[in-house]
């Protein structure tokens, strides 16, 4: 009965406005080029739309969304359905990251050596996070971490003002967007991939918005 009613108010809600409005949690760990392009999708033809965007960690989100105080998450990993009742989640792609530097170094040098170069990767409460520390664990490195960052934006400047360090971001970057043209390309590592996935209540299918993002082939966007 509650769920009904939190529907039908979410209907009147969205059809009061001139512009449709579409509350979305954002997960801080995510690229936010690669998110502004998902986003894109959920702009109709007659622009009536009305995008209130969220950032903040994906429990924090989580919470918000089952308090129905927002529509739908982006977010670098899926929910447990069976632990979240009434909450689904969909993979919208996956990319390989790569470890880039202002100072040029080739990849055999700087695998053979990681240990010797300061490395700046997402926090260690991201999804990547622990997936850059899983992998050295597996290839038996002993990183030397100088900074951990939830905003790879913030990690890129971060680098750009110490270009003695190393840091990851997705592969794609570079070739899509030339916003680390400044900075050499080390090596890809095909074994971390950063996910993306849109989480959303089965109620909220309704909301054109959310439909949009579902159906939408975002295999461009993830190579």
């Amino acid at each position: 009965m509650f769920d009904l009613s939190y529907e039908m108010l979410d209907i009147v809600n969205y059809s009061q406005r001139a512009n449709l409005l579409f509350e979305v949690g954002v997960a801080d760990a995510l690229s936010k080029r690669l998110v502004s392009q998902i986003l894109s999708t959920t702009i109709p033809e007659d622009g009536n739309i009305h995008l209130r965007c969220f950032e903040a960690t994906h429990e924090l989100l989580l919470e918000r969304l089952s308090q129905h105080k927002l529509d739908m998450i982006l977010s670098d990993c899926p929910i447990d359905s069976s632990q979240n009742a009434g909450l689904y989640s969909k993979k919208l792609g996956e990319c390989s990251m790569s470890f880039y530097s202002a100072t040029p170094v080739s990849k055999k040098t700087f695998l053979n050596n990681i240990d010797k170069y300061k490395l700046l990767i997402p926090g260690s409460r991201t999804s990547m996070g622990r997936k850059v520390v899983e992998w050295c664990d597996r290839q038996g490195y002993q990183p030397n971490i100088l900074g951990e960052f939830d905003d790879v934006a913030l990690m890129k400047a971060f680098a750009d003002a110490h270009p003695e360090t190393v840091f990851i971001a997705p592969t794609s970057y570079p070739s899509q967007y030339n916003v680390l043209a400044e900075f050499s390309h080390i090596a890809n590592i095909e074994d971390l991939k950063e996910e993306y996935f849109v989480i959303f209540a089965e109620r909220m299918i309704q909301h054109p918005a959310v439909k949009s993002v579902c159906d939408a082939d975002f295999s461009h966007l993830f190579h």
